[in-house]
């Protein structure tokens, strides 16, 4: 017995079955092909005619042998096993939002198939585990999926799909169901899917993939000051000590919703901040907009306060962006950044992701807007999402996922339009990187235990938090398996509290959140308070890309564990991923300087106390910390606050900067003067002038004192600074020079204790380059560089002065044209080889078949070929009349060009072919293609078969109520004519079953020694509805065999 599948794109859609029923007694046997093609209304395409029509190229999906998986239960069809589609797809000119061919490694799908593996097990019998699944008319509990495409499903995709759910009775939008196009990447959302729908769905115009949506749960005052965040007797130089606070960052919290009018949560200054139902009712409020995705029916304009009916969300936002109240205790890591609260999770906990996906996209959809909140907190720059797929019995042994699920691919598009999308790896305690930490573009969080301590030396990994690698996408780039990239404080986590009580009697609204907190564990606890601290990062440095940030808090993070991959990097741990996170060191090196040590600051300087006639130690400088370097052109903010029981008594705060010599008496730079801010808390932003730059500086001090109306000073703080100069410019080669072996790089620098001049090729490790002699006054630099490390093309080279103490200059980047090879073409086959017999594509073929060979060939190089033969080998005969090989004239550099050869396949076997570019370019290993075909013997009687594209309609689109014709051809594969045939067509009516439509006779279909021959039988029909109709051709006749 035979088993055929085959897809013929007719414009919108073209299914075909096909059916072998065994012999009768008599050796009668019928051949059936059942076909279901689309009657479309064209009049919105009045355009084209039906010639224009006719002449439209078909584009045949093909199809292969299937792979059987121990423990997977195989993708089942009418007569067996399912072929497997190659997916090999040509979009053509319609528009899509993700790379073509991504779906080729999804996963998971172990069977490479396109079904995703866990709807497989529910298509041979296992329960749906989808949380709004219902009971369906086949009586199995309907399943929650994601349907992607080729290409962005338009109108045309939608109404196919809906036409389908409809005709296996789903209940509907207006019924509840969900039904959601996305945006960004080419899939729709769809639940309450009956499961008797899945394989019509499958075979679908364009369909690649489907997926089974994923159930998404939550992953459910020490932290914040063990990252660095919060200033602590442990730790110097925290991000708040230095006024980094995420101020003007917005944050998206995706999780259960917030219950924004706490105290920690509803404005910055906690005062006036009682609770309030209205989030605008605040002069500074902290919430810009939400919105509800996990209703259909939410208002999308971003005006939703989404409220937290579980507690999760309200707890995570209070790590991230709390204030922690007037108390200032409990704070979260960026608590002067914005709130976005969006909806993704329902109050019951598990949820289909159509919620997550639907919450991600609104993110994306709002990542420039205008909140209306005067130009001071506008778009979406971090997602902070604590929650991920849960572990299913659909899927033994559950590593998660491969970063190719429908979450993941969001993220990633979220992440290429500028948010930085931080995710939660999962609380399972075990090897597992859910999605949508599985994203590429993600920054995976793993989870520590601060064993209630500020002292990060005794931490250690959470034993809930899941860990990595994630399970590979088959992509070159071995880099996006390391999951988790960090760790960050999961355990203990004391945050905002909801109320997640109902309204009682007589109380008509419901009860609001205060300032209660409580303590939760997880990589949920994680992920908030490392999103918080990207919003310091982002502060500092409002240009980073997502790509950058995350390479910041990989490279700044404290390495813990031994290298677990140490072939692709040195320090990352599958359980610590690159270290334990340091919002100070991150920030250190988001602003390109040398990141103040764990150990502490301080240093040899004992400088003498300030005059002043002040009492009462009442002012605290945050910033400077001792012993710190400020750069000439920089904006120093230096920051403080009144502190004690007299903080009340003050209305002013002044500073002065004085700067020391060796020998002579101080210079003041900056006389007494009145900063800015909201005491207690203040600021002065102070520019580092050029001609306070002087070599004889031995210290300079920065000053603060408090005064009242009456003019009584408090006891003047003070702490010591140097003041440098940290310059370098590049004078040789400039950046139109090609650059070709050997380059000396030059210029000139000027800085503080300059120690060397350091290098830095793309995105690659800074690397060392030249050494400042002790004793120099030419100020002059050269590094010596070999172009050849690098393959031809355009590179960016960074240069930076490095000072005694690790102090950075601002990097000088230039991009450079390397050309080191010469000019010389390079040749290689693209795109799809495909096999033809008689003019339709086959996968095997009877011996003596003639097979064209149709293939594409292309040149990436820098120079036209000629002269290109290429030839095909292959075992068989040899036909002058059919080459197999072919002469190129000209191939010029950037072009392609479309070629065909011809084998006789005349010996029966398993054959490797095998084309050869015959030319000596750049590359050679791309000279060759080389794959396996199946030639079977050639039976002596005859063999009939309906191959792929055996079926086409005239015109292509047929129209209502207009006549066309179905050609369905038969091809004897055999030696011996077939003859006294008879092929019926039968229509599917709604009601009445299969309806006999016309019989034609065929008298005779070849057969020959050396070829297929066939006949074709045409039929005609008037359809009047728009829409799907199936049709059954069944091949009738004494003696065939099949």
């Amino acid at each position: 017995m035979d088993s055929l599948k085959g897809e013929v794109d007719i414009h919108v859609k073209w299914g075909v079955y096909v059916q072998f029923q065994g012999l009768t007694q008599n050796h009668r046997t019928s051949l059936f092909l059942v076909l279901m093609f689309l009657i479309a209304d064209l009049g919105a395409f009045a355009t084209v005619s039906a010639t224009d029509s006719l002449q439209e190229e078909q584009s045949v999906i093909q199809y292969t042998s299937p792979i059987f998986i121990d423990g997977l239960p195989p993708l089942m069809c009418e007569d067996g096993y399912c072929q497997r589609p190659t997916r090999i797809i040509d979009r053509g000119d319609r528009a899509a939002s993700e790379a073509e061919g991504w779906w080729q490694g999804y996963g998971p799908d172990l069977d490479w198939n396109g079904m995703d593996d866990r709807l497989q097990r529910v298509l041979a019998g296992y329960d749906s585990i989808s949380p709004t699944a219902i009971i369906g008319e086949d009586g199995r509990e309907t399943v929650a999926i994601v349907v992607d495409y080729a290409w962005h499903p338009d109108e045309a995709e939608v109404s196919s799909l809906q036409q389908i759910l409809n005709s296996h009775s789903w209940v509907g939008e207006e019924n509840g169901a969900w039904f959601q196009v996305l945006d960004s990447i080419d899939s729709i959302a769809v639940d309450k899917v009956p499961v008797s729908a899945l394989m019509d769905i499958y075979v679908l115009e364009g369909v690649v993939v489907i997926e089974m949506q994923n159930v998404m749960t939550p992953f459910n005052s020490i932290a914040s000051r063990a990252t660095r965040s919060l200033p602590s007797d442990d730790y110097s130089a925290s991000a708040y000590e230095r006024d980094y606070t995420g101020a003007g960052i917005v944050v998206a919290v995706l999780d259960t919703g917030v219950d924004n009018e706490h105290r920690s949560l509803n404005d910055f200054d906690d005062v006036n901040d009682d609770p309030d139902l209205d989030a605008t009712s605040y002069d500074d409020q902290k919430w810009l907009g939400g919105y509800d995705a996990t209703s259909s029916a939410s208002n999308p304009d971003g005006t939703q306060d989404p409220d937290d009916g579980q507690g999760h969300g309200t707890h995570v936002a209070g790590s991230a962006v709390g204030t922690g109240g007037s108390s200032r205790t409990e704070m979260g890591t960026g608590p002067g950044a914005y709130l976005v609260d969006i909806k993704v999770l329902s109050d019951a906990g598990g949820t289909n992701s159509q919620s997550s996906l639907n919450g991600i996209q609104w993110m994306i959809n709002n990542v420039d807007k205008d909140w209306g909140n005067n130009g001071s907190g506008r778009g979406i720059q971090i997602g902070s999402m604590s929650f991920g797929s849960i572990s299913s019995p659909l899927n033994p042994g559950d590593e998660g996922d491969n970063g190719t699920g429908s979450e993941a691919r969001l993220v990633n598009n979220a992440t290429e339009v500028g948010i930085v999308c931080v995710v939660a790896m999962g609380n399972d305690g075990t090897k597992r990187v859910p999605s949508p930490a599985s994203a590429d573009g993600a920054i995976s969080i793993g989870a520590v235990n601060d064993r209630d301590s500020v002292n990060r030396t005794d931490d250690t990994v959470a034993s809930y938090s899941n860990w990595g690698p994630r399970l590979s996408d088959g992509d070159d780039d071995d880099w996006d398996e390391l999951k988790p990239d960090i760790t960050s404080y999961g355990t203990g986590i004391n945050s905002a509290s909801a109320a997640t009580g109902t309204s009682l009697p007589g109380q008509p609204t419901r009860p609001m959140a205060d300032s209660n907190y409580e303590s939760k564990d997880g990589t949920s606890m994680a992920t908030p308070i490392a999103s918080g601290v990207v919003a310091t990062l982002l502060q500092a440095d409002p240009s980073l890309e997502p790509q950058e940030v995350k390479d910041i808090l990989r490279n700044s993070s404290e390495q813990r564990g031994q290298a677990s991959e140490s072939s692709v990097s040195n320090r990352w741990n599958d359980k610590w991923g690159f270290g334990l996170i340091d919002a100070s060191c991150a920030i250190d090196m988001a602003l390109q300087r040398t990141c103040t040590p764990l150990e502490g600051g301080g240093g040899p300087v004992d400088p003498p106390p300030p005059t002043g006639n002040g009492t009462g130690n009442d002012v605290n400088i945050n910033y400077p910390n001792n012993g710190t370097w400020l750069v000439e052109g920089d904006m120093v903010r230096i920051s403080g606050s009144i502190i004690g029981i007299n903080a009340s008594d003050y209305d002013e705060v002044q500073i002065k900067i004085e700067q020391h010599y060796t020998q002579g008496s101080p210079h003041e730079l900056k006389g007494w003067t009145t900063v800015g801010g909201v005491l207690p808390d203040w600021f002065l932003d102070v520019s580092i002038k050029s001609n306070w730059v002087d070599p004889d500086e031995d210290y300079t001090l920065v000053m603060a004192r408090a005064l009242n109306e009456d003019g009584d000073e408090s006891a003047v703080a003070v702490r010591w600074v140097n003041i440098g100069r940290m310059f370098l410019a590049i004078s040789s080669p400039s950046s139109s020079e090609r650059l070709i072996g050997n380059i000396q790089f030059e210029g000139t620098y000027d800085g503080i204790e300059p120690d060397r001049i350091e290098y830095q090729i793309n995105n690659d490790e800074w690397n060392f380059g030249y050494q400042i002699p002790s004793e120099d006054s030419s100020n002059q630099w050269s590094v010596s560089w070999d172009s050849t490390q690098v393959d031809d093309g355009a590179h960016r080279i960074s240069f930076r002065l490095v000072n005694e103490s690790g102090v950075n200059s601002d990097s000088v980047r230039r991009t450079y044209n390397v050309d080191n090879m010469p000019a010389q073409s390079e040749l290689q086959f693209i795109g799809v080889v495909q096999i033809l017999e008689q003019g339709l594509p086959v996968h095997s073929a009877v011996a003596g078949s003639l097979l064209e060979i149709d293939f594409t060939i292309a040149n990436y190089g820098d120079l036209d070929a000629s002269e290109i033969l290429v030839d095909l080998t292959a075992p068989g005969s040899g036909s002058e009349t059919y080459p197999s090989e072919v002469l190129v004239g000209t191939l010029s550099e950037g072009e392609s060009v479309q070629l065909k050869l011809y084998w006789w396949a005349t010996e029966q076997g398993v054959h490797d072919v095998t084309l050869t570019i015959n030319e000596d370019d750049a590359d050679n290993s791309n000279n060759q293609y080389t794959f396996s075909f199946i030639v079977e013997e050639r039976p002596v009687e005859a063999m009939l078969r309906f191959m792929q594209g055996a079926v086409t309609t005239a015109p292509q689109i047929p129209m209502p109520d207009m006549l066309y014709s179905v050609n369905v051809r038969i091809d004897n594969m055999g030696q011996t004519d077939a003859t006294d045939l008879r092929m019926r067509l039968e229509k599917r009516i709604d009601g009445l079953g299969w309806q006999e439509i016309t019989e034609e006779t065929i008298l005779v279909v070849e057969g020959s020694s050396s070829s297929s021959g066939y006949s074709t039988a045409k039929f005609h029909d008037i359809h009047s509805d728009v829409g799907y109709v199936f049709y059954r051709a069944t091949l009738l006749g004494d003696g065939v065999e099949a």
